[in-house]
């Protein structure tokens, strides 16, 4: 018996021993200073090996520098436990004991510990030798699960082209995948850390009209993926890396395996779109998740939701005709959503849609509508649209309180594009709408009406000019610009069109239109911003013109300068048109001074003619029925409370509120308490000013029906 019992105990010892994992030391660590590298300073778990150089000692947790100091065998706990979500749970990777992962520990090497040309920066994830997957990450990147759960993804990527998959596919050596590794990787994180849904969402937002594998927004398109396992499990998205082949786009990989055609990949493609409007993204909650931080900008931070919505530009008020602006033109699998308020009592809104198919050999759209409730989840799609022209029609239900038309630029042949084409070489897919019986956003009576608070109409121009700021009456301020915070406008500045401007200072002659957002910054001369251009923390100056879909922070441009396309450059005063991010891929470099006739500033779609009032005719009758006509027109009642997070002072807007409706405004802290009571009538905009602990509350507005916001108190 004790022989039969020493033999089970030795078996089980020998197993145990077999399954342990060893250490790779790579080739790398026999070069200076990873050279230097040691097992006592080091720290193994089941899966992991840290190593560490000498700067921080043997004992990195105590060290002085707090930048550099680190736990170990913390950083160890916490991959694990990534490790486990990633391996047995989702299943990305095989760890058996005749795969490479099976074999060998994950070697993280800890940047800025090993002396000169030590590894540094941040956090990267990887592989040694082909053989095992690692990263190397700065100790202040180990502080939580955000990065290195991030980093840990592209370790594990790393190693479908090890062990996974062999015949070349892993989206490794194909530049127009390479987007496609930080996309999933994000994605991953956000299957540890729900939160991470919402991460970067400004971002975005404000790409969503550009190509899905754009490298403009390519660490944020994995909202796609939530789809993909929504729909089919996340076991699909696995498959994309392990059944990928050599040269292949992620979109096509999904095609191929779904054995579709390209028409139907856009009806695939439109199926996640239209979700967006509402995060319809029911998997680990994650749509509330998304849907609770684009409110909170919305409250808090408008500045950031600048192009959340299209704004269309208007041909005719009379015909309701409306052609979205080149900016916002949607390109490969990119999106539009058009918010619609109806107009007409019945609910009935009846739209034209029309592309132009003569600017590229490859346009196609597809499109819809969206409903919604009050609380912002959805409600009902409408009917998927395909053809080139088509005349739509939707009847709202009582019960539902917003209206989208969703529209997705739809490829008729894929492109794969490489690392940053430039914003020229970037197929775009432009149409024009005829709208009856709703106005699209920006058009509405309500619009902004949130932020238009503690403020007056600007004599010349009659836009929204908050008191804080400084507007000269030399200055021109649109109808449907809004100037606030402490903005300074001087000379004959002209802020029009729907531009945004916050606590600038804005001087001369300088133009500020069309969806602009300028937020912060000195900006001078006959300088220009138009299109959808964002500036934050700029100075701009002389004739200097800011356009398209430029994105810039803290940057300064000078005379001659015109930045546009979907550039994201920094500082320039060499005269010269920049259409796009520098790389050896558009033939630019940082400021190399070349101008609009430069081949990399040729565009590949060709101009085009709007179309005719005969062109976007409507088809039957599709007026407002007149019993409709007369009664009031549809309009959901809505609070918002802005700034929010605020300190003393805040302003709650009562939207489409009956002004002589006795309202109670109350406020309660997390026990229940009230610790503010206020009865209104006759106002919709009401600035509230008290000392509140900082913390959590809820504000409710009481009258016919009950309205919940939360409002949160900083110091």
């Amino acid at each position: 018996m004790k022989t039969h019992v020493l033999l089970v105990w030795c078996l089980l010892i020998t197993g145990i021993a077999a399954a342990q994992k060893s250490v790779f030391i790579p080739t790398e660590f026999s070069t200076a200073p990873l050279n230097t590298w040691s097992y006592t300073r080091s720290y193994q778990s089941t899966n992991f090996i840290v190593f560490w150089g000498s700067v921080v000692g043997t004992d990195p947790a105590n060290y002085s520098d707090a930048n550099l100091a680190f736990n170990p065998q913390s950083i160890c706990d916490t991959l694990e436990k990534i490790y486990t979500k990633y391996i047995s749970e989702i299943k990305f990777c095989t760890d058996t004991s005749t795969k490479n992962l099976g074999k060998y520990k994950i070697i993280i090497v800890m940047n800025d510990t090993w002396g000169t040309n030590g590894p540094t920066g941040w956090a990267f994830g990887g592989t040694y030798d082909n053989t095992i997957g690692a990263m190397w990450v700065h100790p202040n990147a180990t502080r939580d699960g955000g990065v290195i759960s991030h980093e840990l993804a592209h370790s594990l990527q790393g190693m479908i082209s090890i062990q996974e998959n062999t015949v070349g596919g892993g989206y490794v050596n194909y530049e127009p995948a390479g987007f496609f590794w930080e996309t999933h990787a994000n994605f991953m994180r956000t299957q540890m850390y729900p939160r991470f849904a919402s991460d970067d969402m400004p971002r975005w937002m404000g790409t969503a009209m550009f190509h899905y594998s754009s490298t403009r927004h390519h660490y944020d398109a994995f909202r796609l993926l939530f789809t993909i396992q929504q729909l089919d499990g996340i076991s699909m998205v696995n498959r994309l890396w392990k059944e990928s082949v050599a040269n292949e786009h992620p979109l096509i990989t999904y095609r191929r395996l779904k054995g579709w055609t390209q028409s139907q990949l856009n009806d695939f493609m439109f199926e996640y779109v239209k979700r967006e409007s509402t995060a319809d993204y029911t998997v680990n909650g994650f749509g509330g998740i998304i849907r609770a931080q684009r409110d909170a900008l919305i409250s808090s931070e408008p500045h950031y939701v600048w192009r959340l919505n299209t704004i269309l530009t208007q041909i005719n008020a009379t015909t309701g005709r409306y052609v979205v602006p080149d900016a916002f033109a949607p390109q490969d699998y990119g999106y539009n959503i058009i918010p619609l308020y109806p107009t007409c009592s019945s609910g009935l809104v009846t739209v034209k849609f029309k592309g132009h198919t003569e600017v590229n050999s490859t346009a196609g759209w597809r499109y819809g509508f969206v409903t919604a409730l009050a609380d912002g989840t959805i409600s009902r799609y409408g009917t998927l649209n395909n053809a080139n022209e088509s005349q739509i029609s939707f009847q709202l239900n009582s019960n539902e309180s917003k209206l989208y038309l969703v529209v997705m630029g739809a490829p008729t042949t894929h492109t794969s594009y490489v690392w940053e084409p430039g914003w020229p070489k970037i197929k775009r897919y432009p149409y024009e709408l005829r709208i009856a019986n709703a106005v699209p956003e920006g058009y509405q009576s309500t619009f902004r009406a949130a932020y238009k608070t503690n403020g007056h109409a600007h004599s010349n121009g009659g836009g929204w000019v908050a008191n804080t700021a400084t507007v000269a009456s030399t200055a021109y301020v649109g109808p449907n610009a809004i100037v606030l915070g402490t903005s300074n406008i001087s000379g004959t500045a002209r802020i029009d069109g729907f531009a945004w401007v916050e606590s600038a200072a804005v001087s001369g002659s300088v133009v500020i239109n069309g969806n602009a957002n300028v937020w912060y910054g000195t900006y001078s001369g006959t300088a220009q911003v138009t299109d959808n251009a964002l500036l934050s923390y700029c100075t701009v100056s002389n004739n200097a013109i800011i356009k398209g879909d430029a994105m810039e922070w803290g940057v300064t441009f000078g005379t001659g300068v015109t930045v546009g396309g979907d550039a994201e450059i920094g500082s320039c005063s060499t005269a010269g048109v920049y259409l796009q991010v520098p790389h050896t891929n558009n033939g630019r470099t940082d400021c190399d001074g070349k101008g609009a006739s430069d081949a990399s500033n040729t565009d590949v779609n060709s101009a085009y003619t709007r179309f005719t009032d005969t062109q976007m005719a409507f088809t039957g009758s599709v007026a407002c029925p007149a019993t409709a006509a007369a009664a009031a027109k549809i309009a959901t009642k809505e609070v918002i409370i802005y700034p929010n997070p605020a300190a003393t002072s805040f302003n709650v807007s009562l939207l489409n509120f009956d002004s002589e409706e006795a309202l109670i405004i109350s406020i309660y802290d997390t026990q229940g308490k009230e610790v503010l009571r206020q009865g209104v009538k006759g106002k919709n905009n009401i600035n509230i000013n008290k000392a509140l602990t900082p913390g959590v509350y809820v504000l409710k507005v009481s009258g016919a029906q009950t309205y919940t916001k939360k409002l949160v108190i900083t110091k």
